[in-house]
């Protein structure tokens, strides 16, 4: 494969656990809806997922209701686990789809993978909307990525690996609209997933990015029901990264 859609994610999590396979409409789940919008960006779609044994679930679900193929490796070390799905794969650039961004911008990675310089990592602007973009590397990115990484060591916030393998980055072009907006787009707590209910009781979950924030644009109460949590999950984050860093 030269260019995939690679979907990260697993069923343990610290903040919402069994999140992944949460029902967010009557007929869709989380990852139904990771996997629909990842398939417009008309490339391969990969689950990219762990070996442990509260991923078997998770894996016979997909395998019983999508036509994509599935990838376990590593529970700690997702670089590790990127890595060797590309190796199995024979996959050269993927688009990175975060198993929490359940409204993510498919016309983003659709527009940028097809981007000829090259890369080894390209990467959004720090004003980007939570939740609408990840990252797309390259295989020479990821092989110097993973160079910098210990096998067991846990690789969720992958910022401080990325900044210590001295990678190469393109910020890509964002649409205004989705700078400095006061919006959540991403699956951590009861409140996002309130909102995700929300915004997919009246769209389909192809929808187009742009569309869901002129929405919420229009309709702020909404933003409203979880917004307020966005302070504290940056300083989750940040306080990750600086602890990430201590050991290097």
């Amino acid at each position: 494969m030269n260019s995939v859609a690679l979907i990260t994610a697993r069923t343990e999590s610290s903040r919402f656990p069994g999140k992944i396979l949460e029902n967010i409409s009557a007929k869709k789940k989380s990852i139904d809806i990771l996997i629909s919008r990842a398939k417009k960006i008309d490339l391969p779609v990969i689950l990219a997922t762990t070996n442990l044994k509260s991923d078997d679930n998770l894996c016979k679900y997909v395998k019983k209701n999508h036509l994509i193929k599935i990838f376990r490796g590593s529970s700690k070390n997702k670089i590790l686990r990127w890595h060797q799905c590309f190796k199995k794969f024979n996959i050269k650039k993927a688009c990175l789809i975060d198993g929490d961004d359940l409204c993510f911008d498919y016309e983003l990675y659709k527009k940028n993978i097809k981007i000829n310089k090259r890369f080894e990592i390209m990467t959004y602007p720090k004003s980007i909307i939570t939740g609408l973009f990840n990252n797309i590397i390259s295989l020479n990115g990821l092989k110097k990525l993973v160079t910098v990484v210990k096998k067991n060591q846990d690789t969720e916030m992958i910022e401080p690996f990325i900044e210590k393998a001295m990678m190469k980055k393109i910020i890509i072009k964002i649409n205004k609209k989705y700078i400095n907006k006061k919006i959540r787009l991403t699956f951590d707590y009861k409140e996002d997933l309130q909102l995700f209910k929300t915004i997919y009781s009246k769209f389909e979950t192809t929808i187009d990015s742009k569309d869901i924030i002129d929405f919420l644009i229009k309709n702020p109460m909404l933003t409203k029901i979880n917004y307020f949590r966005e302070a504290s999950w940056k300083n989750n984050q940040i306080k990750k990264i600086s602890d990430v860093k201590k050991l290097f």
